[in-house]
C-alpha cells in the first residue's frame, strides 16, 4: 500500500509520488504558501500541513522556471517514447483550444473501476472535454486519455492557466501523509526556487528601487531575483563599467543567469547597443528601461526654457518611473556629439527615490503603473533565459 503525496489543481491531480520517493515541488512555493490546520481528534499532535498558491500566481513562477507555452508545444510534439499511448491525432493548438475552455473546477479525480462499454478515457479527462466547446471528435476515443498526459505536470498547469476560469483555483502540494507516516522527515520538505537571476544595473539606486518594487508589487516571485551585494560599494556605477562587466562575462563560460538593465537615456541606450554586438552567452539578457507613452510629452527645462519633450531614450532614468506628481521636470544637462542628443536628468530625483524606498507596504494612493511596466519586462527577459535552457534540454 503506502502513502501518496500529490500536486493538484483544485480537485485535479497533475502529479503524485509515493512513500520515500517523494517528488519535491518546492520551486512552486515560498514560505508564506505553507498552510496548516489541526487534525480532528488530534489537538495535541502536529498540525496537518500543505503548500497552496493560486494558479494565477503559480503561472508566473512556472514561466520563470521555463515552463512556457513554447515548451508545452515542444513536449506535445515529442511525446515520451516510453508511453504506451499512441500519439494524439490533434495538433498542439487544437489541444490548447480545448483546454482553454476547460473549467477545472468541474472535474474530480474519481475513476470508474468498471467503465461503461466503449469508454476508455479517465473520468476527469472526459469531464474536461465535456466542458469544452467546438469539439470535433468523440469523447470515447482512446486518444483522450493522452490529452494531458503528453505534457509534464508543470506544463499541464501552464496550459490550464490559459483559461481565466482556472486562475483563482488553488495549486496544492499535499505532502503531509508521507511525513506523518514516517516515510520522509519533515525537515526534508522545503520551499523556494533553485532558479535565480542576478539583476545588474547601472547604479545602486536602480538596484534598491527594483528590489523594493519586486517586494511590494510581485512578492510571489521575489525569491527568483537577487542583486549585487552593495555593502562595500557598487562596482558597476556608470554605463562604461557596466559595459566592461558584460564584455568580460561574454568571454568566459559563466553559469549564472544574468539580466543586465540600462537606463532609458542617451548613455544607457548607447551602451545597450554596444552590448548587443557582443557574443553573449545564452544565460544573459540585456535590456533597458521600457519606453512609455507618458514620456513622449514630459515637462523639461533647458537652455531654451521649459517645453514638453520626448524623454524616451534621452532622460528616463529609473526615478522617472516612480510616482512623480505634476511638478516633475527633466533638466537637459549636456549635449552628446556622438548621438546628436541631449542627455537629461530628473530634477530632485533623490527626493522621489527616498519617498518610494521608505514604503514598507503597498500604498493605495501611490501610482505603481510605470514600475509594473519595468517588472513585467524583467519577467519576460528572465523567462526567455529559462525557456532557452528548457527547450535546449527537451530538444536533445
Amino acid at each position: 500500500m503506502g502513502t501518496i503525496a500529490s500536486l493538484c489543481l483544485g480537485e485535479l491531480e497533475v502529479a503524485w509520488s509515493k512513500n520515500e520517493f517523494l517528488l519535491s515541488h518546492n520551486d512552486l512555493f515560498q514560505a508564506d504558501c505553507l498552510k496548516s490546520k489541526l487534525v480532528d481528534g488530534d489537538e495535541g499532535g502536529r498540525p496537518e500541513e500543505w503548500y497552496e498558491l493560486s494558479l494565477g500566481l503559480i503561472k508566473d513562477r512556472l514561466e520563470l522556471m521555463g515552463y512556457t507555452l513554447e515548451l508545452a508545444e515542444n513536449e506535445h510534439s515529442n511525446p515520451s517514447p516510453f508511453s504506451d499511448d499512441d500519439p494524439l491525432p490533434l495538433s498542439f493548438h487544437e489541444v490548447l483550444n480545448i483546454l482553454r475552455n476547460a473549467d477545472v473546477s468541474k472535474v474530480s479525480n474519481e475513476y470508474r473501476e468498471n467503465p461503461r462499454p466503449g469508454v476508455f478515457a479517465p473520468e476527469h479527462i472526459q469531464e474536461i472535454v465535456r466542458s469544452t466547446r467546438d469539439l470535433r471528435f468523440s469523447i470515447n476515443h482512446w486518444d483522450l486519455s493522452a490529452l494531458l498526459e503528453n505534457f509534464s505536470p508543470y506544463s499541464q498547469l501552464r496550459v490550464l492557466a490559459e483559461n481565466p476560469a482556472n486562475i483563482e483555483l488553488p495549486v496544492i502540494w499535499d505532502f503531509d501523509g508521507v511525513v506523518r507516516n514516517g516515510w520522509i522527515e519533515r525537515d526534508h520538505i522545503t520551499h523556494g526556487t533553485s532558479r535565480r537571476f542576478l539583476i545588474v544595473t547601472e547604479g545602486s539606486s536602480d538596484s534598491k528601487i527594483l528590489r523594493k518594487a519586486i517586494d511590494l508589487l510581485k512578492p510571489h516571485i521575489k525569491d527568483f531575483f537577487y542583486f549585487v551585494d552593495m555593502e562595500d560599494g557598487y562596482p558597476f556605477t556608470g554605463t562604461g563599467n557596466l559595459f566592461n562587466f558584460v564584455k568580460g562575462l561574454s568571454s568566459i563560460g559563466i553559469e549564472n543567469d544574468i539580466l543586465v538593465i540600462f537606463d532609458n537615456d542617451v548613455e544607457g541606450v548607447q551602451a545597450m547597443s554596444r552590448c548587443l554586438t557582443l557574443n553573449l552567452p545564452k544565460n544573459m539578457q540585456i535590456m533597458k528601461l521600457p519606453d512609455l507613452a507618458q514620456f513622449q510629452e514630459f515637462p523639461t527645462i533647458g537652455p531654451h526654457g521649459e517645453a514638453l519633450a520626448n524623454i524616451n531614450g534621452s532622460a528616463a532614468s529609473i526615478e522617472c518611473y516612480l510616482d512623480l506628481g505634476e511638478a516633475a521636470k527633466v533638466r537637459w544637462t549636456n549635449y552628446r556629439e556622438d548621438t546628436s542628443k541631449y542627455q537629461g536628468s530628473l530634477v530632485a530625483k533623490d527626493r522621489y527615490k527616498k519617498q518610494f524606498l521608505k514604503q514598507s507596504e503597498k500604498k493605495a494612493d501611490y501610482d505603481y503603473r510605470k514600475l509594473l511596466e519595468i517588472l513585467d519586462q524583467i519577467v519576460l527577459e528572465c523567462t526567455q533565459i529559462s525557456a532557452n535552457k528548457a527547450l535546449h534540454r527537451t530538444s536533445r
